[in-house]
């Protein structure tokens, strides 16, 4: 275990190794990090920062560095707190946005920023991110990119109204990623049964949610094939598939 005395006299040698061998040391403190953020050479500060002791307060203090590189690595660090990712994602880079956007640790918070970001890369990053929240997903949902609303239909964390909303959007395609769902519940595939596109309607009928009164309601589409899929659908009542197979 190498002390934090050694590890901030080393700091101070001429020789590039033997500091950039400090930064990464795993014994570094915060104190030898903060001390590398000093460094005239950049590596050397990307080494402190990328070191898995580098705290808050490191971090924070890397986020003010001239090098966006460094800032950026700084918020793709594992110990990247909230706070941390807040500061990154109003980032004039948005290399660094698009770090915090990304972020394992990313919250709510972080997320709600990141969806309002000029650069669609980082709206798109937090519409993918596994901790998008409901709320973050209705306002990726207003965006003007098509494929990002796409995201946000098929998320899997979307809920009941994320999709109900998505069966309101411009594109019959958005409409079928919200029907196919798995966390449709019946009020989304009822809803889906009213869409003008066949093929949306379809998907609800088909959805592994679907229900007798979803089969019902599908058994008088004007569409063959939806009728069909009830006809032809195990989980459906004796009743909806002959009226199904008759044709409404």
């Amino acid at each position: 275990m190498t002390n934090e005395s050694e590890l901030l006299q080393q700091l101070q040698s001429s020789n590039w190794h033997v500091r950039a061998a400090a930064a990464r040391n795993h014994d570094a403190t915060e104190l030898v990090l903060l001390g590398a953020l000093n460094d005239q050479d950049p590596d050397i500060r990307a080494a402190a920062v990328s070191n898995l002791n580098a705290t808050e307060q490191v971090l924070l203090l890397a986020l003010m560095d001239m090098a966006w590189g460094i800032r950026a690595t700084a918020t793709r660090n594992p110990n990247a707190t909230e706070r941390v990712l807040l500061v990154a994602s109003n980032d004039r880079n948005p290399n660094v946005r698009l770090a915090a956007a990304a972020s394992r640790n990313a919250t709510e918070q972080v997320l709600m920023v990141a969806v309002k970001d000029q650069d669609s890369r980082v709206r798109y990053a937090a519409a993918q991110h596994p901790n998008a929240t409901e709320l973050v997903l209705l306002e990726v949902l207003k965006d003007n990119e098509w494929y990002l609303r796409l995201a946000a239909a098929g998320h899997a964390n979307a809920t009941e109204l994320t999709l109900l909303q998505a069966l309101k959007d411009e594109y019959w395609e958005i409409h079928c990623v919200a029907a196919q769902h798995p966390n449709a519940t019946e009020l989304v595939l009822l809803e889906a049964l009213k869409d003008d596109n066949p093929d949306v309607r379809f998907a609800a009928v088909n959805n592994s949610n679907a229900t007798e009164q979803v089969f019902r309601q599908a058994s008088i589409d004007d569409d063959v094939r939806v009728r069909k899929a009830v006809a032809h659908d195990r989980r459906a009542s004796t009743i909806a598939k002959i009226v199904g197979a008759l044709g409404g």
